[in-house]
């Protein structure tokens, strides 16, 4: 199967412009002529299928034979991630999640975070790639750093988890965890949170759970949860 470009309709003309990159990608690379058939993906659930009317590889214009629209699953999963200091680490996380169908992506900002910056663009174009790649057809919504304070006190998901690895009472994950439901996740660094963090999620209703004895990479965790919830509700 040929990977899909990545635009989005026009509504009014019914066409789609590809913009500069996704062109040259098109006309150049490919080497795709006028009337030859393509794929292309808007990220919010559509898949086109177009012919080329017009070759410029800079802004390729698209005609759209017929559309078909997946909804997007009913429950979603928005993970909050301490972001791990290497960037490549961060890339594969991106990769992943979007290959997972997660809904959203925040960068959040702790006490033991160690990378004070993040680029946003880079992952941006991560999920696209990996949007096209895997066929599928959400995009992962990505978020700028958030303080960890100002995070906790914005979710508003029904089921909102911390897992940590601070002593105290908590339920593995997989007890704890409850399908049918908008779910928020928070991944610390590889240092964990520090209590105080965890007891101002707790006040605002988040509930520990336990990932196992095993200490986990950062991206291992947000993979693991993701795995679970896709499994609990059918995904």
């Amino acid at each position: 199967m040929k990977i899909p470009f990545y635009g989005r309709a026009v509504s009014k003309s019914g066409e789609i412009i590809l913009s500069e990159i996704e062109s040259r990608h098109c006309i150049k690379v490919l080497r795709h002529k006028i009337r030859d058939k393509v794929n292309v993906l808007d990220g919010r659930g559509n898949l086109y299928n177009c012919s080329i009317v017009d070759d410029d590889f800079q802004k390729c214009r698209l005609k759209i034979n017929n559309t078909d629209f997946k909804e997007r699953n009913k429950y979603k999963l928005h993970l909050a991630v301490a972001p791990p200091k290497n960037q490549d680490r961060i890339d594969w996380l991106v990769e992943k999640l979007v290959e997972m169908g997660v809904y959203k992506l925040s960068f959040i900002f702790t006490e033991r975070t160690v990378r004070k910056k993040n680029k946003i663009d880079r992952c941006e174009k991560i999920a696209i790639s990996a949007m096209k790649q895997s066929y599928s057809r959400y995009k992962l919504i990505i978020d700028e750093f958030n303080t960890f304070g100002d995070f906790i006190i914005s979710v508003n998901d029904s089921q909102k988890l911390i897992p940590h690895i601070e002593k105290g009472e908590r339920d593995m994950m997989y007890d704890q965890l409850k399908s049918n439901q908008n779910t928020c996740i928070i991944i610390g660094p590889e240092g964990d949170f520090c209590p105080k963090e965890i007891d101002f999620a707790l006040k605002h209703k988040f509930k520990p759970v336990s990932l196992g004895d095993r200490r986990l990479r950062t991206e291992t965790a947000a993979i693991m949860t993701s795995v679970s919830f896709n499994y609990i509700n059918g995904y």
